[in-house]
């Protein structure tokens, strides 16, 4: 034990250090940590074991809320540009078709155009475009996998009856298809001769966003789980540490009694010097 009081001692002596032995001293950034105030920080555990929790919860919180408005504007992103693209592929069609043949839909040049359109408007492969005659049946469509050659627009489509009325003027509307949601425009021929129509399944516009939700819910899923581990191992670890110091504590109390009863003392003896 460092230099317990020699005054208890019988006789009651007490030595002094040699005056031309001087202890080492600490200086800068590195007392902190060579000599630390470990009453302070005993101090103040309990209040930071009330903070630390609160602090992870309130991180965890700004994180979700952040993730989930940038995911949240990324949608309304994809689905304006999504419009926008919807809506210029018909009218570009309409306007093709007006000048290769008037207005009038063959199958032949319509099932051209659409090809045309796919290598050179940049349109991608989970867009569905289609050519119509007056009566809305079906003359061309790409993929033509698809299977809607000669069937009635208007029976393949719910819920598009703006789009057959008005034309283009409807916008960009959400229809069913087969009970499955869908995007679609599509724009007249002059005198209503033809009709050009640009779908996309709303699925189809979604997955790219739809795995990054996942993504992101998985990595924040792991976040939380890594704070939760470290905060338990913190608990933990001040939990040993307050049992040893209760230890500490208790047999420092026995020694300095033995020490009081029995008139004694302990001597700090500096071998190095």
């Amino acid at each position: 034990m460092a230099n317990t009081d020699a005054w208890r001692a019988t006789g009651r002596y007490s030595f002094a250090r040699s005056s031309g032995a001087k202890a080492p001293i600490t200086s800068g950034g590195a007392r902190l940590f060579a000599t630390p105030d470990y009453t302070r920080l005993m101090e103040l555990e309990p209040a930071l074991r009330r903070i630390i929790p609160l602090l992870i919860v309130i991180f965890l919180g700004l994180i979700a809320a952040a993730r989930f408005m940038s995911l949240d504007a990324s949608r309304e992103d994809i689905e304006r540009n999504a419009r926008a693209v919807l809506a210029l592929a018909a009218s570009e069609l309409a306007n093709a078709l007006m000048l290769e043949s008037g207005g009038a839909a063959s199958p032949d040049l319509s099932a051209d155009l659409l090809k045309r359109e796919m290598q050179y408007g940049g349109i991608k492969s989970r867009y569905v475009l289609a050519i119509t005659d007056s009566e809305f049946n079906v003359v061309a469509v790409t993929p033509s996998s698809i299977g809607w050659e000669t069937r009635p627009l208007d029976a393949i489509i719910a819920g598009g009856q703006a789009l057959f009325m008005f034309g283009e003027r409807a916008g960009v509307i959400e229809v069913k298809i087969e009970g499955q949601p869908w995007y679609a425009a599509l724009s007249l021929t002059s005198g209503r001769q033809a009709a050009t129509v640009a779908l996309i399944p709303h699925e189809a516009l979604l997955y790219e966003w739809n795995r990054s939700v996942s993504l992101s819910v998985t990595m924040f899923v792991i976040t939380a789980t890594v704070l939760l581990l470290i905060l338990y191992a913190y608990f933990g670890q001040a939990s040993r540490a307050r049992n040893a110091d209760r230890i500490y504590s208790r047999a420092h109390e026995r020694i300095d009694l033995a020490l009081m009863r029995g008139r004694c003392g302990l001597w700090d003896w500096d071998m190095q010097r």
